[in-house]
């Protein structure tokens, strides 16, 4: 069944407008009668029924009733910031693999760096990649995109988390605990994953993140991409949490 979000589904009747409505339209080649699955991102999920059609404007009404669906365990994704556009191919792949927010970052050996001026065009268009993907996997929910933040201060930040999540950090200089070793002892508590960028981690900066709780994790005898480590992990995850 096609799939959409939309503000609020909590209500009998609906207009869907602008870009969605397009969307419907014209990408979805959706017509009057046909049956969809609307959902609101906060977990609330509903069938619609598209009853009327004009050049801007889609009427719906929902059948059924409002359902509610429960995320168990959440995990976030804070990724250094790589090179030309592969953060876009992380969005979307973490977004498909159930990731609960993507938090952008920049390190000490961070090499893209994204201007004032283009902060919010490129976190607007990150968040359209999310929601795109989460309508093509059939999500209920949408990841939240956090603003790009330094690594120093995002950690300030997530230390009183730690009680409460697991949190581990990808590290190409740890030769005894795995990615595998530290999910395996754990199945159940949220997860923060944090990859680093092209050049890894400093040793300061490693310093620091297990200063606030990070257990560093390998991913094995090769040197993944940040891109390519980050998607790996989640997978991981992914099969560890079945």
């Amino acid at each position: 069944m096609k799939r959409i979000f939309l503000e609020d589904v909590t209500g009998k009747e609906f207009r869907i407008g602008g870009q969605d409505a397009r969307h419907l339209a014209y990408s979805l080649r959706a017509k009057r009668g046909d049956k969809i699955t609307a959902v609101d991102g906060s977990g609330n999920c509903a069938v619609i029924e598209l009853i009327d059609f004009d050049k801007e404007t889609i009427k719906a009404q929902r059948i059924g009733e409002l359902q509610k669906v429960i995320v168990e365990r959440k995990i976030i994704l804070a990724d250094c910031l790589p090179k030309q556009n592969r953060f876009e191919t992380i969005i979307e792949k973490a977004t498909e693999l159930g990731v609960d927010k993507i938090q952008p970052l920049i390190s000490e050996r961070t090499i893209a760096r994204v201007g004032a001026a283009r902060e919010q065009n490129k976190l607007e268009r990150w968040k359209k990649i999310a929601k795109e993907a989460a309508e093509q996997c059939a999500r209920n929910t949408i990841p939240e995109i956090g603003d790009i933040r330094k690594l120093d201060e995002w950690l300030k930040e997530i230390f009183p988390l730690n009680k409460n999540w697991l949190f581990l950090f990808c590290w190409e200089n740890e030769q005894v605990t795995t990615v595998r070793k530290v999910l395996s002892a754990d199945k159940n508590s949220n997860i923060i994953v944090l990859i680093g960028p092209e050049g890894g981690f400093s040793e300061r900066e490693v310093s620091e993140i297990k200063s606030a709780g990070g257990v560093s994790a390998s991913l094995g005898k090769r040197i993944l991409k940040t891109d390519t480590a980050a998607i790996s992990v989640l997978a991981m995850i992914n099969y560890e949490s079945m």
